[in-house]
């Protein structure tokens, strides 16, 4: 169940990543670095288990 709950934000904010692409703005601009910090936030937990 958590894994699938992963893989949904993830792909969600890669998703987001590609609709926000072409526009130019810093509306985009923000949404672009939100879904970064999700996903690096994603790989940071992912990470955590294997310290």
């Amino acid at each position: 169940m958590r894994i699938a709950l992963r893989a949904l934000i993830a792909l969600a904010c890669i998703v987001a990543v590609i609709v926000a692409r072409p526009t130019v703005g810093w509306g985009s601009l923000a949404v672009m670095l939100f879904a970064l910090l999700v996903l690096l936030a994603l790989l940071a937990d992912y990470n955590r288990k294997y310290r």
